[in-house]
């Protein structure tokens, strides 16, 4: 008898049809098992629903189920404007427990589109809760490391802080420990005096969180057993959530092969596709990097993490299994025309406009 994993998503209309990639990889990589995979929505059209159902069942190791959110959508359109620009759906696994059957015991997330799961995940699915709420890998701008002390949240100002762009985990890949959210699960009540708090102690004009990560990472602050630790003290190391923000470090450590990768720039791999000749002959060289610098100051001209040459390689294993579902041709059409948009016109005025900065003194320390 296969072993069962529970995985679930949750979006929009925008992302539904990118959803299909991750299904395709699903199949392929977790055959040994029965997946039972969930998506929570409450405003995806019924066409694509049936799409997506009619594409699931041909897949012999998928059983899809829907869950149409239709209770408390006022509750999640309030965490909205406060957090940035997630849609309210990045907010449902909060009660997850609403929205999956009964006999589910735990169940991992992932956000919809930009994860793919390229390996198996059993020892990170099936890993020991330790008595904690949640499985996850820690976040990599997290300065203080939280898996080194478990920190409380003693202070409002700790609050704020890992509530912020501190957050203590990525979001983008976690196991919830269904059971325990049944259990001693927080209320919509609780949420909410958690949201007023956070609310009324960020300046006007702020985010009070950083999305679902940091509403979660908040709420769940010291009831988080973190993927690894103490073997692996490194929080930049998240093979079950490696995020495209640090591939460049870690992609050539031979020991290190990611499972579950998290295309978290600004930019997703649906959205831009250059060819082999282009990234060898543009990207790939270090003129490229020196043009446009990886800095902060510069983050407003261009992603560049949408641009490191390895980045853009490993974008090619998304495209690897949108190739095997029906949104391909469009997707791919649309992304090399954007391409060819950005080499002609985006890239050389960044690039201008990098060096009209520090000549002029704008970027000198």
């Amino acid at each position: 008898m296969k072993k069962r994993i529970n995985i679930m998503t949750s979006c929009d209309d925008n992302l539904a049809k990118y959803i299909l990639p991750q299904l395709v990889a699903i199949d392929k990589n977790l055959h040994e098992y029965d997946v039972h995979f969930f998506l929570a929505h409450s405003r995806i059209f019924p066409k694509n629903i049936q799409m997506l159902k009619n594409f699931a069942n041909e897949r012999t190791s998928i059983t899809f189920h829907e869950t149409k959110v239709t209770k408390n959508i006022s509750f999640y359109e309030s965490l909205v404007s406060n957090g940035g620009m997630w849609p309210r759906e990045a907010y449902f696994t909060l009660r997850v427990q609403d929205h999956i059957p009964n006999d589910v015991d735990r169940i991992m997330y992932i956000d919809a589109g930009d994860v793919i799961i390229n390996g198996d995940i059993a020892p990170y699915y099936f890993g020991d809760f330790e008595g904690k709420s949640i499985i996850a890998t820690p976040y990599i701008g997290f300065k203080e490391n939280p898996v080194t002390k478990e920190l409380e949240l003693h202070t409002k100002d700790d609050m704020l802080k890992v509530a912020k762009s501190d957050s203590l985990f990525n979001s983008g890949c976690y196991v919830i420990n269904v059971d325990k959210f049944r259990k001693e699960g927080y209320t919509l009540d609780d949420y909410t005096r958690l949201c007023g708090i956070l609310v009324a102690n960020t300046q006007l004009g702020e985010y009070s969180y950083f999305g679902d990560q940091g509403f979660l990472s908040a709420a769940f602050c010291g009831d988080i057993k973190f993927f690894g630790y103490p073997k692996h003290k490194d929080p930049s190391y998240m093979p079950y959530n490696f995020t495209s923000f640090y591939w460049h470090q870690f992609i050539e450590r031979s020991d290190y092969k990611p499972v579950v990768l998290h295309y978290a720039t600004m930019v997703k791999p649906w959205g831009l596709r250059f060819s082999d000749e282009v990234i060898n002959m543009v990207f790939d060289k270090p003129d490229f990097m020196a043009k446009h610098p990886v800095a902060a100051k510069d983050a407003a001209t261009i992603p560049i993490t949408c641009l490191h040459p390895k980045t853009l390689r490993l974008n090619e294993i998304w495209w690897k299994y949108a190739n095997e579902t029906q949104i391909y041709d469009e997707a791919n059409t649309r992304a090399r025309i954007t391409a060819e948009s950005w080499m002609k016109h985006y890239l050389p005025l960044c690039a201008q406009h990098i060096e009209v900065c520090h000549n002029g003194g704008i970027y000198d320390e």
